[in-house]
């Protein structure tokens, strides 16, 4: 089972995201913006992420870049 990581700011795609990975067997966590996204991703080291690259507060290939740097 791999833990994923969500950071989609769209409440019912992360809904119907989260319940399609749950279904498959998968430990998903969500975010619903880029910060908390970051420290999510920090905090519970996720083997996956999937990001959505239009977000509120920052964009999702910035958010990548920092990801990258910090993994």
């Amino acid at each position: 089972m791999a833990q994923l990581l969500l950071v989609e700011d769209d409440a019912q795609v992360r809904s119907a995201l989260t319940r399609a990975l749950t279904e498959r067997g998968h430990a998903v966590t969500s975010a619903s913006a880029g910060m908390p996204g970051l420290t999510r991703a920090l905090e519970d080291r996720p083997d996956l992420v999937v990001l959505d690259l239009g977000l509120p507060d920052l964009d999702g290939c910035e958010v990548l870049r920092m990801l990258r740097a910090v993994s």
